[in-house]
């Protein structure tokens, strides 16, 4: 130990801490030489720049708070022990920290009733149900504590995560923290948390078997948010808890140059005990060497962060793993314990931390025969080895889950009940699908799939966490080389609504109930049940004015329904197709002139019609109003939801052109997508 720390002082000059060392850092009395540590380490003189960022910022502390962000898996079996285990080690650090938890998943609300700690559900998903990793970011950032943090679900905290906070905090203004973790096998045997010597038996057990995780994954952020932004790109829609995100935000914030990106792998313990992969591996179970080593081109969440991480920013083959930070907090023999290093050559060596530790992911090794010294490996990763699929191969064999996305595979994994939501559009259409995607993040609602009419829109939803296949089935008879740029009123338009019937047909021919909907409408609440408490085999918008009966002429609403998987109800939808694939009109018209009369020959009463042995019924027009329905859309600016509170949907039609449609949303506060961040911003009154 004695000549370990010998080695450490005579090597480096440590940048002291405020009390100490505050003339050194901000004043330019320099009359000791400041070694920034690596091998051969730099030294900064007397005409050394100055950065504004670097320096004595101590008082800061007097306004110190803490919040922890965290995404647990659903605390059930082995990953509820897993969780709350970690969430008493982040409570028990001082001072005591607020912690939220991001999203909703089983055991949230116990967990927060038992810890006294909060949930954040307003958290953007893929359709699987797995946080996004740039919507968590934002919500971290919006914390009104001083440091935020995002962390794994179970790592572990000690008291040395606030001692390297308060050492960051004291000399950098703004600043990004980051570290590697420790992996062990288990616990140290024979110790409960209740033991007063727990801390200590735990620490001495992961120093002396624990694996320091310096290659690759990183498992804990911190950093202040009274600071600039963080990183320069639009953050992409990563899937967290399915790899490169932590490189890509820390190569990121590296790159832009605001903050000062400060590795504490040594000063902080951050302890991971071995887990199985199984929420990531369809169920079975995996450790972490198999899950990460399999092929990165069939799991699907995976290959999607592969993706985005190459193709967004100037990320590269692991660069921002912590070794790419270009400040180092390491233990010393100075009063505080912790030197800050520079190092003037970040991540040019993977075994930096192999002399330091009693065991890394990247120890040297020398293969047989060989001269050469290996410091683990690196990916490597090209933008042209990951590409987007868009069609499945030809051939028997079926491709992996999601690459490419199928109907039929995304219908096993989402239908409930047998029914499934179902819209289709092409790539113009982009903006306002995604407003509605965020209404049905913002309800709950997961059984909803996105037909995508163009490859632009299938690949611009499937890297956005969407349920979407491309559409290729239905056009026979249609020019699909004019869909693409279609807009409201022309000829191609009428032709890309002539689509939407097509595509229903096809799943209701596979056995699925389907809810069409439009993406200009608005959700207050799921409809499904009461919908289908009508019992009748199509149930459906009206399009009429207040003054005339809900079935009057030409007064369907194809819009909105809900279509019932059965015999009459298939061959009334392939009947309107052939009767639109003949009509100049658009398709809408076409299901009243074929389910009701062209005069209305087979109207029952004010609400109904009858063909061919189905019924067709009207929805209640105060409960699924269209857009002149009660001048609901005239109501006083953001009071439709208190006014109207009894409303299952609101359609925003009966109004000229896109950007009627786009006015009367930003009047009413149902702008839900975030076109700048691409982020969803839920609303608060419903």
């Amino acid at each position: 130990f004695f000549w370990s720390a010998a080695l450490i002082t005579f090597s480096i000059v440590q940048l002291r801490s405020p009390s100490n060392s505050t003339d050194m850092i901000t004043t330019g009395n320099m009359n000791q030489a400041v070694h920034m540590a690596t091998a051969g380490g730099a030294s900064l003189g007397e005409n050394a720049p100055k950065d504004p960022n670097v320096g004595d910022f101590s008082e800061r502390w007097n306004q110190f708070s803490l919040e922890i962000f965290s995404a647990p898996k659903p605390f059930i079996g082995d990953d509820k022990e897993n969780n709350e285990r970690a969430i008493r080690s982040w409570l028990s650090i001082t001072p005591k920290p607020r912690v939220t938890l991001l999203g909703y998943e089983t055991g949230y609300d116990e967990a927060a009733a038992k810890f006294n700690i909060n949930i954040e559900r307003r958290v953007d998903k893929n359709f699987l149900g797995v946080p996004l990793f740039n919507s968590m970011v934002m919500r971290a950032n919006s914390s009104t504590a001083l440091v935020t943090v995002i962390i794994n679900g179970d790592i572990l905290l000690f008291d040395d995560f606030v001692h390297t906070l308060h050492k960051v905090v004291s000399n950098f203004r703004d600043f990004l923290i980051v570290g590697a973790r420790y992996d062990i096998d288990e616990l140290p045997p024979g110790v409960t948390e209740t033991d007063p010597d727990y801390v200590k038996r735990v620490r001495e057990h992961v120093q002396a078997t624990g694996t320091l995780h310096t290659y690759g994954g990183m498992d804990v952020w911190a950093w202040n948010t009274d600071g600039p932004r963080l990183f320069d790109p639009v953050m992409p829609h990563f899937v967290f808890g399915r790899g490169k995100y932590d490189n890509w935000l820390t190569h990121e914030t590296i790159t832009a140059g605001r903050r000062q990106v400060v590795d504490v792998s040594e000063t902080c313990l951050t302890v991971h005990v071995k887990h199985d992969y199984h929420l990531v591996s369809g169920n079975k179970r995996r450790l972490l060497g198999q899950f990460w080593s399999e092929g990165k081109k069939s799991k699907f969440e995976l290959f999607i962060n592969i993706f985005l991480s190459l193709h967004v920013g100037t990320y590269t083959n692991q660069m921002g793993n912590v070794l790419f930070a270009p400040w180092k907090l390491s233990l010393c023999l100075e009063p505080t314990g912790m030197c800050l290093l520079k190092r003037k050559r970040p991540g040019v060596c993977n075994c930096e931390f192999s002399s330091f530790t009693t065991k890394t992911q990247t120890d040297p090794v020398v293969k047989n025969g060989s001269r050469v010294i290996r410091c683990g490996m690196i990916s490597v990763e090209t933008k042209d080895d990951f590409t987007i699929p868009v069609l499945p191969p030809e051939g028997p064999e079926p491709p992996p889950f999601g690459l490419p996305l199928t109907l039929e595979s995304l219908l096993e994994r989402l239908a409930e009940d047998n029914t499934i939501i179902l819209s289709a559009l092409n790539f113009g259409y982009r903006a306002i699908m995604m407003n509605w995607v965020c209404n049905m993040r913002h309800l709950n609602i997961r059984n909803f799939v996105i037909a995508s009419l163009d490859p632009n829109l299938y690949k611009y939803a499937y890297t956005r966490g969407l349920p979407t296949y491309y559409e290729t089935t239905i056009f026979e008879g249609l020019n699909s080389s004019l869909l693409a740029d279609a807009t409201y009123g022309t000829d191609s338009f009428k032709q890309l609504t002539k689509m939407k019937s097509r595509v229903v047909v096809r799943l209701l021919k596979l056995g699925v109930n389907v809810v069409w909907t439009d993406c200009d409408i608005v959700w207050f609440k799921n409809p499904l049940q009461h919908m289908k408490d009508h019992n009748v085999d199509l149930v459906i918008q009206t399009n009429a004015p207040d003054d005339e009966p809900m079935n009057g002429r030409r007064r369907i609403n194809s819009g909105f329904y809900l279509a019932r998987s059965n015999p009459p109800t298939i061959q009334a939808f392939e009947d309107i197709i052939k009767f639109a694939s003949k009509s100049k009109m658009s398709e809408q018209p076409c299901f009243y002139d074929v389910m009701c009369g062209k005069a209305g020959e087979t109207a029952i009463g004010d609400n109904k019609c009858a063909y061919n042995g189905m019924v067709v019924q009207l929805l209640d027009r105060h409960l699924y109003p269209n857009g002149i329905t009660d001048k609901i859309w005239e109501t006083e600016e953001g009071k439709i939801p208190t006014k109207w509170p009894n409303l299952f949907i609101l359609h925003n039609n009966w109004v000229k052109g896109a950007d009627g449609k786009q006015e009367r949303f930003e009047k009413h506060g149902f702008i839900m997508f975030d076109k700048e961040e691409e982020l969803c911003d839920y609303p608060t009154l419903w």
